[in-house]
């Protein structure tokens, strides 16, 4: 298989400069698809309440004003969560998104939630049939509608898959509640009683109400977990960790055969563009202050999903670690080592088999 080529622009200035440079690259890329009056979704995420380290604004904004020039209406879209939180309905989302600045008096264009008000606005995508876990995925019924996709992605780290990018904007960001509950049926939490403090953020969190507080430290009803892992990265002791109930990469393996579904629905007009800035260790789920954790590295941008997280990942292990990472200079896998029992790198060698795209790329700086 061909090396994808994977383009890059590597960070100077700042970040409406970047943004800039990144329309004007669009402006002279190929996208047949992107054609007037055509109606041309940005995925994006714009994070949780109480985070600060969600993707800027400014990146919207110059990707709505590249569609406009080429006479296509642009819109932004999301789904709700499976935890409780400011992102699980619909109307807690868009409250969210305006006031993280992702409306259209602040970035020129709509945003909407793509699953719908109920959650259910859906369709039913087969998977490849080299798909192992999923022979099925429930995704937003958009991608029956849509002319095309921007996949803009916040390139970080994450507690279940390691590291999050195109192929996890695409899976977990694109399907139903009942699909994201399938991808984690495979995880559960255990409690650390002594490092327990009863805070009840835990409790606060879980969407299933599968977490009380009893005498002096929180307890957890296994029977009505979804799996989801809000409580263990919200938990401020690290008293909550994960327990895989089976092997650890089936998670990883159902982000690829979901994105696999989608791809195969809708890969020939999408390009993927990654954000290697404000890089913290959890995704922007977590509705909690975190600092980055290395300085802002450019842009990935790739028809290829697959290539683009595996450049962005390179490049990521490739720079020098912020001091308050904790990180080494000189560590071949940082991302690696931010989360050392899972094995990120599976979501990838395992979409490449199901024919998303390539683990081999070709950098190329513009």
């Amino acid at each position: 298989m061909p090396k994808s080529p994977v383009y890059y622009i590597p960070f100077r200035g700042n970040h409406a400069q970047m943004a800039r440079r990144l329309a004007d690259f669009l402006l002279e890329f190929d996208l047949p698809w992107i054609k007037p009056k055509s109606h041309i979704g940005i995925k994006l995420h714009w994070g949780e309440a109480g985070n600060e380290t969600y993707q800027p604004i400014e990146y919207a904004r110059e990707i709505g004003g590249f569609i406009l020039q080429r006479e296509a209406i642009p819109f932004g879209f999301d789904t709700t969560t499976l935890y409780r939180h400011r992102r699980r309905t619909v109307v807690d989302s868009l409250w969210t998104a305006q006031n993280h600045g992702f409306h259209s008096g602040e970035v020129g264009f709509p945003f909407l939630v793509a699953d719908g008000i109920s959650g259910l606005d859906t369709i039913e995508l087969r998977t490849p049939s080299k798909a192992k876990n999923l022979k099925k995925v429930q995704a937003i019924s958009l991608l029956e509608h849509v002319d095309g996709i921007i996949n803009l992605s916040h390139f970080k780290g994450h507690i279940a898959s390691g590291v999050g990018g195109a192929i996890k904007n695409i899976s977990m960001g694109m399907t139903s509640r009942a699909t994201k509950q399938m991808m984690h049926a495979d995880v559960e939490p255990i409690l650390e009683e002594e490092k327990c403090t009863s805070c009840g953020r835990c409790v606060k969190i879980c969407s299933e109400n599968a977490i009380s507080i009893a005498s002096d430290h929180a307890v957890i009803d296994i029977g009505r977990c979804v799996g989801c892992a809000e409580c263990i990265a919200i938990c401020p002791e690290g008293a909550l960790k994960i327990i895989w109930t089976t092997d650890r990469n089936k998670f990883l393996e159902k982000l690829a055969e979901s994105a696999a579904a989608i791809n195969d629905k809708i890969g020939r007009r999408m390009i993927h563009l990654n954000l290697l800035v404000n890089i913290t260790s959890l995704c922007d789920c977590q509705g909690t202050k975190m600092k980055p954790i290395f300085p802002d590295i450019g842009i990935a941008i790739s028809q290829d999903p697959i290539a683009v997280d595996i450049a962005s990942a390179d490049l990521v292990n490739k720079c020098k670690p912020l001091n308050n990472s904790e990180l080494n200079e000189d560590d071949e896998d940082k991302i690696g080592l931010l989360h050392p029992d899972i094995p990120w790198r599976r979501q990838f060698e395992y979409g490449e088999t199901l024919g998303i795209g390539t683990c081999e790329y070709e950098l190329i700086e513009v």
